[in-house]
């Protein structure tokens, strides 16, 4: 609880009777790998905040193809906020490639939050246009770097993710083969 409370304090101050409103409207899950955290087609109801644990917020195309638009770790937020927002159908899901430990808070404890934190809404705006910033300049690197320069930007953002999840997954979020991506491990 305590790095959910953090990271709400460290965009903009809440009381401690605030603090425990939040601490008793969540839930700690426990997601594990393999397990869909959120789903494509449905609203998204719940947001979650990751403990720890590795999770991949997938597209599909029309031939179910998948595109990982990217990954989420620890002091990160795992929704759809299109669909959380809005209340439209996902279209993408969040799958979990590690074992997650998540503080889920549902869209109803989200509008209390809203009723009666001072700051709320504000932090989640706060947040949201950081996590959009983070996201536009991300899939702006993807179509402009090269194999390289994409890998190790991962790994500037997520240090130890080659250890925690399947190479075949970092090679297609970098939109770039397996033979491809061992050839620049090789060279590191």
């Amino acid at each position: 609880m305590n790095k959910l409370i953090t990271k709400l304090n460290s965009v903009l101050p809440i009381s401690l009777e605030e603090q425990n409103l939040i601490e008793n409207n969540i839930n700690l899950e426990t997601i594990n790998k393999g397990e869909i955290y959120s789903k494509r087609g449905e609203i998204c109801r719940k947001l979650g905040f990751v403990l720890d644990g590795v999770f991949k917020v997938v597209r599909t195309n029309s031939n179910d193809d998948e595109f990982i638009q990217y990954f989420t770790t620890e002091g990160h937020f795992a929704v759809d906020i299109d669909s959380f927002t809005n209340k439209t159908p996902s279209k993408e899901y969040i799958k979990a490639l590690t074992r997650c430990s998540v503080l889920t808070i549902t869209d109803n404890s989200f509008k209390l939050f809203e009723d009666k934190i001072v700051n709320f809404s504000k932090i989640i705006s706060l947040i949201k246009e950081q996590a959009l910033l983070e996201k536009y300049n991300l899939k702006s690197e993807m179509f402009v770097d090269d194999a390289l320069t994409k890998y190790n930007k991962l790994l500037q953002r997520h240090p130890s993710i080659i250890q925690r999840i399947p190479q075949n997954q970092i090679a297609s979020f970098l939109g770039i083969t397996q033979y491809t991506l061992s050839r620049i491990r090789a060279k590191r």
